[in-house]
């Protein structure tokens, strides 16, 4: 009998260890778990916080950024947005107006059809860089009143003297054009209207409703200039430079589409 008790004994004292390994092996395993989550979580915090300021360009993928103006103003002036495209490979810029945005509260009193826009520009750097240096406009198709005007690969702007006492240039004679050569342009119509502007790559547009502010300027003794903004009236605008006259309703992948006449408002 006693040999009995004693064998239950060993197998009660075996359960009790098997039990106390196994509940050190749950705390091990549950310490486990909570540093496996704890670090998971630190890691989803730092992607995230990566994720938030990582451009596509840095890995190598393609980017779409978005700029909203609103530009109010005179309704029948147009006002420069001045840019700087990137060298490298191809900017691409959209222009972009729903033809409803602003229908409760537009200097055209029109409702619900106020204006309708999408300007589709494709280029690289500026006039005064050693790549390709080009804009060209894509496709320009405006409904109900035009709204994009003045496209331009170099800034349509006025040059003036930087120092009235320095030296005159070719550069710095009064006057008005496409003559900014480090500067792009394109000019949106006011009247209380929105605009959204779309680039592949991350690009300042920078509107300006006033003429005569300082957009950029060389101090060299053979340029001594300031650039100046300058906005258009509406009876001067035109669908912009030399390379950038495309007519109405113009999409450049249909091969029918006439020679560029003068632009029409």
């Amino acid at each position: 009998m006693s040999e009995i008790l004693n064998q239950l004994q060993e197998v009660k004292l075996a359960a009790q260890a098997q039990t106390e390994a196994s509940q050190a092996q749950t705390t091990e395993v549950a310490n486990k778990m909570g540093q496996i989550d704890q670090t998971l979580q630190q890691a989803k915090q730092s992607f995230d916080a990566w994720k938030g300021k990582v451009k596509a360009e840095e890995i190598k993928g393609q980017g779409r950024y978005m700029t909203e103006l609103f530009v109010d103003g005179d309704k029948d002036t147009f006002y420069p947005v001045y840019f700087q495209m990137h060298s490298g490979d191809e900017n691409e810029i959209q222009i972009y107006r729903h033809y409803d945005w602003n229908k409760n509260d537009n200097d055209f009193n029109a409702n619900p059809h106020v204006a309708s826009a999408l300007v589709i520009l494709k280029g690289q750097a500026c006039g005064w860089s050693g790549n390709a240096n080009y804009l060209r406009t894509v496709v320009n198709v405006q409904r109900y009143r035009k709204c994009v005007a003045h496209i331009g690969f170099k800034a349509w702007c006025e040059a003036q003297k930087r120092d009235p006492d320095g030296l005159n240039t070719n550069r710095n004679q009064s006057g008005v054009g496409y003559i900014e050569p480090n500067r792009s342009v394109f000019m949106l119509r006011g009247g209380k209207l929105k605009y959204q502007i779309y680039s592949n790559k991350l690009i300042n547009f920078n509107l300006y409703q006033t003429d005569g502010e300082v957009i950029g300027w060389s101090s060299s003794s053979h340029n001594n200039v300031n650039w100046l903004s300058k906005t258009v009236s509406l009876a001067e605008a035109e669908a912009g430079d030399e390379n950038n006259n495309v007519p109405p309703e113009y999409i450049s992948y249909d091969l029918s589409q006439p020679s560029p006449p003068s632009f029409k408002l």
